[in-house]
């Protein structure tokens, strides 16, 4: 990096904790210190719903998926303007109504003390494995950025975002989201500037569509796979079920459905966000603004990523991304090595066959008919995608071999994650990488945080305030409230510091899904079934709970599959103990 690149990044970074600090430093009360003192406008609680579904976590994880698997996450989102909705006629009244700091106090009127705690402790784990994620992302970043290992990028993130929330609280994450989304959307407008002046340079308009279709980076909806079965498969099985299939239209409307209705309904990390608006209309407002603004953000991102994927295949790709691994490689020795390099070796020649496909397909250049080249073209992009697996294979020989004498099956992890990064600290000028990597250091401090608020006002106000300490002044919940941060920021820091591998966007989707539809039930026996009592609704959170990882550990499920998975187990199980635990006299029913 440069000096203009450091500039830029510092006096923007050091712009923003300031500008969130200063906003809710005084907060001197529960109130002020986790809903702003119900002062923010409808359009920054909106923009603040909408970085958290467009932080750290999907510009990496995104152009990632991009790259590696084109349009088809997009799928993802086809369900949440109808979740919004629902959301807006039921919930958002609801919080209002009973002048809530976490989404879980009105269980404690319709259900009694212990669904409350039980449903918050369920949050509070899915939110702690959730947040390790959220912390690996930047990391990648900013271990690229100053060469230090991710773990040590980790632990500075974390310690920077913890103290950056003591001293804020969530008003400060609210302000900091607004500037971030702004910068990030800027971001990457620049970026698929950049590409596109390269490729549209080079191939024209329809001939980077042609590449993108022929590598299949264009399939945003699948509807029938002829591979797939009706049945569930066990695990260790062979063949591909519907159930197992974690990208297409039904598990976008229906999987992902229950999720977000969990996930902005029932999560205290969004919940928070809504309770800081000034009224229900600004509320349903802000959550209408992220439903009918994600998916088109979303395509954005992933067609970065399809763009990035044909920059490279014009040019020349890293047989690996992930600076971690290409240290590994230069000290490989013996079979690995050998391994490694003959990888390496057909990772070329795919590529240049590739290329020259490429153009052969598009332009007409080569004597190879269309047809010919396209067919070529497809097999040099398995062949080069095969050939950097290879390559990830050896560099992890010792942790695959270590996994097998374990009996475990075991692939090399993916360096998706490292791609964007790579492209940002390769291609773009020195001060617009400064001001990208202020963008996602914003994001990163701003989703953190939000979690970690989250956290901790469910912590303070479901067990601190209601079992520990219910005559607490509120100087000294205040002040127990940074406390319990700092311990979260910890723990959760060691979280992430443990974590790699895999792609972080279906990370944090896959940790909340076994927790989501659970939480999610408890609600739906609050709202639409009169009779559940307590018993019914804590005995349904806990068979939703013990469902969703039992099919989850014997069978092959698609993990978005577990929020209607938890979600119905919690709603029967509770309607039916419900005829025999009929509701208890003088519990809250809530009607809009």
């Amino acid at each position: 990096m440069s000096f203009w690149a450091w500039a830029v990044f510092l006096v923007a970074t050091l712009y923003t904790i300031w500008d969130g600090v200063r906003r809710t430093v005084g907060s001197k009360t529960m109130e002020g210190f986790f809903a702003a003192g119900r002062s923010i406008p409808w359009w920054a609680a909106g923009l603040s719903v909408m970085a958290t579904q467009l932080s750290a976590i999907t510009l990496i994880g995104g152009v990632g998926m991009g790259y590696e698997n084109g349009l088809e996450w997009v799928q993802f989102y086809f369900a949440l303007p109808f979740a919004m909705v629902v959301l807006c006629i039921w919930f958002v009244p609801l919080y209002f109504f009973f002048k809530q700091k976490t989404a879980y106090e009105y269980l404690e009127r319709r259900f009694g003390p212990v669904t409350r705690s039980l449903t918050s402790a369920a949050f509070l784990l899915s939110r702690c494995l959730a947040f390790a994620v959220v912390l690996y992302a930047p990391a990648v970043v900013f271990s690229v950025m100053t060469g230090m290992s991710v773990t040590t990028t980790v632990w500075v993130t974390g310690i920077l975002t913890t103290a950056y929330t003591v001293l804020g609280g969530v008003g400060g994450v609210v302000w900091t989201d607004v500037k971030q989304m702004v910068v990030i959307v800027l971001g990457i407008v620049v970026c698929i500037g950049v590409l596109l002046w390269d490729t549209l340079g080079q191939l024209g308009a329809g001939g980077v569509l042609s590449a993108l279709g022929a590598a299949g980076k264009l399939n945003a909806v699948e509807v029938v796979d002829p591979r797939w079965t009706m049945a569930p498969l066990a695990k260790g099985a062979t063949g591909v079920s519907f159930w197992s299939d974690k990208y297409n239209l039904w598990t976008g409307l229906f999987g992902t459905l229950f999720l977000f209705l969990s996930y902005f309904g029932c999560d205290q990390s969004q919940v928070q966000s809504l309770l800081t608006s000034k009224s229900v209309d600004a509320s349903r407002r802000a959550l209408l603004m992220s439903a009918f603004t994600k998916i088109p953000l979303q395509l954005l991102v992933l067609l970065m990523g399809g763009l990035l994927f044909v920059h490279h295949a014009l040019g020349r790709e890293p047989v690996l991304f992930s600076p971690e691994d290409q240290a590994i490689a230069q000290q490989l020795r013996g079979e690995p090595r050998a391994a490694y390099e003959k990888a390496a070796a057909e990772h070329e020649a795919a590529s240049a066959a590739r290329q020259a496909a490429m153009r052969s397909m598009v332009l007409g250049a080569g004597q190879q008919d269309a047809a010919a080249a396209t067919a070529q073209y497809r097999l040099a992009t398995k062949q080069a995608a095969a050939a950097r697996s290879a390559a990830r294979s050896a560099v992890h020989a010792d942790e695959l071999a270590a996994a097998k004498a374990r009996g475990e099956s075991a692939s090399a992890p993916s360096d998706s994650n490292f791609v964007f990064p790579d492209f940002l600290f390769r291609e773009l000028p020195q001060p617009v990488l400064g001001l990208m990597l202020a963008a996602i250091f914003a994001a990163a401090i701003s989703s953190a945080a939000g979690a970690l608020s989250s956290l901790t006002s469910a912590t303070m106000v479901d067990f601190y305030r209601r079992w520990l300490a219910p005559r607490a002044s509120e100087q000294s919940a205040l002040r127990m409230s940074r406390v319990v941060m700092a311990v979260w920021g910890i723990l959760a820091t060691a979280a992430g510091a443990w974590l790699g591998g895999g792609s972080v966007l279906e990370l944090v989707n896959e940790f909340g899904s076994f927790f989501y539809g659970s939480i999610l039930g408890v609600f739906v026996l609050a709202l639409l079934v009169p009779r559940a009592s307590g018993v019914a609704a804590s005995a349904g959170l806990l068979t939703g709970l013990a469902g969703t990882f039992l099919v989850h550990f014997t069978m092959q499920i698609a993990f978005l599959w577990y929020n209607l998975i938890g979600c119905v187990f919690c709603v029967v199980v509770g309607w039916l103990v419900s005829w025999f635990a009929p509701r208890q006299v003088g519990a809250t029913t809530f009607v809009r």
